[in-house]
């Protein structure tokens, strides 16, 4: 009889992507058992046509924990009778909690099963909700992820995170070059001018310089959510080279897409940066508050950018007012990056 298993993964865009080694190495240790994920909204659509997942079902903790915030009980307490109705009659051989919050340690209580599996160390007593926790083998944070599945006696893990691209969004990044006469001899390089923290976020004007310097050889393409339109805009304006401006005007697929088209990605740590890394595009990551080691995207076409003025605090605010760890990072060591990727 094949294994069912259920992963709980909500969020966020990178950490979901960084989760999907699980899943393959699931499928490659048990090639018929049957993998179901839980997910929030907004991050589904990056696990449509990954074949080693069989159901993706969604639940938005955002949402829940937004009605809670408000005092919206009843909707909070609808949801929550929404989630026990999905799992009711489900039977897990296993629960894989990859997420480790005390919400989602309450929702593998839910689900029916001997084993609720997690990660040793997780944050909010979510350990207490497991009958199993397993320990990270190496420093990167798929190693953190693949610490369930020793405990399931899978010993060989394999790392390589997955995005599938639909071909209908590969067909909106193609003609959207197109329209802006991109030729197939030309290296794009795709911005991601934000972050969801303040302190990974570097300079605008930084972004500004590294456009104007790279298009004097490439075709910039900037991309990101709907918080970035302003910056978009400025680095549109200022940036005395042709920019082609997509920010806020895609969904997260088409970006995907978009990226995918890309000869390089420059980037903060956020999730464009490694869906990027999924899709195995060479990548310029610039780290400030968080740990390269940990959460850049792995191998050698990736390169990275490491703050000189103080190192992986993980704060969301900087505890010296003045962001001055991404200031660190100039925009031309950048550029120099890229051209070293290129060569190669």
């Amino acid at each position: 009889m094949s294994k069912e298993i259920l992963i709980i993964r909500l969020s966020s865009i990178g950490d979901v992507i960084h989760c999907t080694p699980v899943a393959s190495s699931l499928k490659a240790a048990w090639p018929d058992c049957k993998i179901t994920w839980m997910v929030g909204g907004v991050s589904a659509d990056l696990l449509q046509g990954n074949p080693n997942i069989d159901e993706i079902m969604i639940w938005s903790r955002e949402k829940f924990e937004n009605y809670l915030r408000n005092y919206k009980f009843k909707e909070a307490w609808r949801m929550w009778c929404d989630l026990k109705n999905q799992l009711k009659g489900r039977q897990f051989d296993a629960v894989l909690d990859i997420h480790g919050l005390f919400l989602t340690g309450m929702i593998a209580r839910q689900a029916n099963t001997a084993r609720r599996i997690g990660m040793k160390g997780a944050k909010e007593l979510n350990s207490f909700f497991m009958t199993e926790t397993g320990e990270a083998r190496g420093r990167h944070i798929t190693d953190k992820y693949l610490a369930v599945l020793p405990c399931l006696g899978i010993e060989t893990a394999n790392h390589t995170m997955s995005l599938a691209v639909p071909e209908q969004a590969r067909k909106f990044a193609r003609t959207l070059l197109q329209q802006y006469t991109v030729t197939p001899q030309e290296k794009v390089i795709v911005l991601i001018l934000g972050t969801t923290w303040i302190t990974k976020n570097w300079p605008i004007a930084f972004f500004i310089k590294a456009a104007t310097l790279l298009g004097k050889d490439f075709r910039i393409v900037l991309c990101g959510g709907k918080a970035e339109i302003p910056l978009g805009k400025e680095v549109e304006t200022k940036a005395g080279v042709p920019v082609i401006n997509t920010i806020g005007q895609t969904t997260l697929l088409e970006m995907a897409g978009i990226i995918e088209q890309a000869s390089v990605v420059v980037s903060g740590d956020t999730g464009p940066l490694h869906m990027a890394g999924a899709l195995k595009v060479p990548t310029v990551g610039m780290f400030g508050p968080t740990d390269s080691a940990t959460y850049a995207p792995q191998g050698e076409q990736h390169e990275v950018l490491s703050s000189t003025s103080c190192f992986s605090c993980h704060k969301r605010r900087c505890p010296k007012t003045n962001g001055a760890c991404m200031e660190s990072i100039a925009p031309e060591a950048v550029v120099q990056k890229v051209h070293e990727i290129l060569k190669r």
